[in-house]
């Protein structure tokens, strides 16, 4: 009895076949075809299915197993072992080939042009800033209490907001 979840086209490879074996084993493991706990195929069996010596599977079943990915009992087999990676979605997911770059979007929105548009970016135009208000505001700010500058607010919020937002839910009979 043969797992579909084995079978592989070898080709004609040469010496990178129990490389391929162990690779697709691999696969199969990490994108949860074979479970922990499966029973592999017997030596003979996938080696016939893929039409590769039994010392080719040997050898394959071996590392697999010297890196713990399967275990071997002795008189029924080779199963997969139990303790198996996360699952990784980028594995199993699509394979998308992106056009562009995303870093380079992330940099080309963050650069800040004074000349040029950049709409989209969240940033307003300079002569739309109150520049002097924000400036006055800040230096009130600086000279008030320290703790407003450097603490944490209440985790109920802002008392008079929350206080206005009781009223106005009240004028419209939400109960708060």
């Amino acid at each position: 009895m043969v797992h579909e979840a084995v079978r592989m086209d070898l080709g004609t490879q040469g010496g990178q076949k129990v490389a391929m074996v162990v690779s697709t084993i691999r696969q199969r493991i990490s994108g949860r075809s074979l479970v922990p706990g499966a029973k592999l195929p017997s030596v003979r069996s996938l080696a016939a299915t893929l039409k590769v010596s039994t010392s080719t599977v040997v050898d394959a079943y071996d590392r697999l197993t010297a890196e713990g990915v399967i275990t071997s009992r002795p008189g029924s087999g080779f199963y997969v072992a139990n303790q198996t990676a996360p699952l990784s979605l980028a594995q199993i997911g699509p394979k998308l080939d992106r056009a562009v770059d995303p870093l380079w979007v992330s940099r080309q929105s963050l650069d800040v042009r004074r000349d040029g548009l950049t709409p989209g970016c969240g940033w307003l135009p300079p002569s739309w800033l109150p520049d002097e208000t924000l400036r006055r505001s800040l230096r009130t700010l600086s000279r008030g209490d320290t703790a407003t500058l450097t603490d944490y607010g209440s985790p109920l919020g802002l008392t008079p907001l929350r206080s206005l937002i009781a009223r106005r839910m009240g004028e419209r009979g939400i109960e708060a």
